[in-house]
């Protein structure tokens, strides 16, 4: 696990480049399999944040600061509003039904913010722990 968080701005460098450079890609192209291989990657960098995120919350080797905390929180609404959603999707109430659909509206809003913040947060902490390895 020590080696991973010491890895984890560059992996979620990378795999933020390589959305980026996809999102590129489907605006020049407009490419149908590209727009399934966005999706898998959207999904892929989620899943790598917020799991080293969670982990680095939970671990005594880092401090809980006001911006992980915020972090963990908004994510943690997104996370648990998109399983709502889904399961939403499945009960067909007309009432709950409008009630989230207008929950991707505020994922929208979130996620760019996220992204950027767990890349910052990341990038403090990689930071901190370079004297230690020397």
């Amino acid at each position: 696990m020590k080696t991973l968080f010491k890895y984890d701005f560059r992996i979620q460098l990378m795999v933020i480049l390589i959305f980026t450079a996809t999102l590129i890609m489907i605006a020049l192209t407009k490419n149908e399999l590209l727009m399934t291989l966005i999706k898998i990657e959207f999904f892929l960098l989620a899943i790598v944040q917020y799991t080293l995120n969670i982990a680095k919350f939970y671990s005594k080797s880092y401090t809980r600061t006001l911006s992980r905390i915020i972090y963990i929180s908004v994510s943690g609404y997104v996370v648990v509003s998109f399983l709502l959603f889904i399961l939403g999707l499945q009960l067909n109430y007309r009432i709950v039904n409008d009630f989230f659909e207008w929950m991707p509206v505020s994922w929208l809003a979130a996620t760019p913010v996220l992204i950027v913040q767990s890349l910052i947060i990341s990038f403090y902490d990689r930071d901190k722990q370079e004297p230690e390895d020397n």
